[in-house]
This record gives structure tokens, sequence and C-alpha cells, in this order.
């Protein structure tokens, strides 16, 4: 298990660990995958919209913590995955020698995408979200393929 995906989001409680949660389903052991906040607070548990979520697809995060990135995080990533292009762009210029290896999610595909924040919605919001980064999550396996 050589290989290692590091997604990142906000806070480290919603879109970044639905799609870690999300791409150990999908990726299996082949891949090393962790996640990490721009902004998360130290230890902060998982939403419990996105633990629901992630418990449906038989993916326990329940001892998830949110942490903040470091530079360690970024150094340790083969490659590390924002949910927006701003995230893409501030981590661009927070770790200009990272840059190589920080791609944003939505932009695996043909199509720029950014995946949207869905704290304080709905299960059903947070459900589309999870439903988002999937799709996504399959982009990024088929590219990783091409590229790997």
């Amino acid at each position: 298990m050589g290989f290692k995906l590091l997604f990142i989001c906000t806070g480290n409680t919603c879109r970044s660990p639905m799609a870690e949660g999300l791409a150990r389903d999908m990726f299996g052991d082949m891949v090393q995958i962790s996640s990490a906040g721009m902004s998360a607070w130290e230890g902060e548990e998982i939403n419990a919209h996105a633990l629901e979520i992630l418990k449906e697809q038989n993916q326990d995060l329940s001892q998830h913590r949110a942490r903040r990135i470091t530079e360690e995080l970024m150094a340790d990533a083969d490659w590390v995955i924002p949910m927006t292009q701003a995230q893409e762009e501030s981590l661009k210029r927070l770790f200009p020698q990272y840059e190589t290896k920080t791609r944003c999610l939505g932009n695996w595909g043909d199509s720029q995408k950014d995946i949207l924040d869905p704290w304080m919605g709905s299960l059903n919001v947070y459900r589309q979200t999870a439903k988002e980064i999937s799709e996504l999550l399959s982009e990024l396996k088929e590219k990783l393929r091409l590229e790997g």
C-alpha cells in the first residue's frame, strides 16, 4: 500500500471525511487514504449526517477526529485533493513546493467542479454531496490508472 491520497475541505468534518470513507470503499487496500481541513478545529468529531451516510456505505468513521493541514501531511501524500478550486489555490500558495501534486477533486474529469459545503444542511443535502463526491472519485480512480 504505497500510494497515498489526502482529501482536504474546510473543517475536516463533512466533505473530506466523506471523501475519505467513500474512497476507502472504492479503492480498497490499494491506496492509503486520509483527510484534513484548511481551518479544522483539531479533534472535532465528524458531522452526524456525514457519519450516517458513510455507515450506509459500510464505512465507520466514528473515530475520525478533525485535523488541520500541515506541511508534513502535504509532504507525505502522493496526491492532495481539495474539494474546491479556491482550496486548491490556497494550498498551492501556502505550500508551493507541493503544487504539482495538488489538484481539486472536481478537476480529474472533463469538467471543473467544486464540491459545495453541506454544513448545516439536511441529510438529503449530505446525501447529494456524497453522490457528487462518489461520481468524482470514479473519475479520479480512472485517471490514476492512466497516470499510475
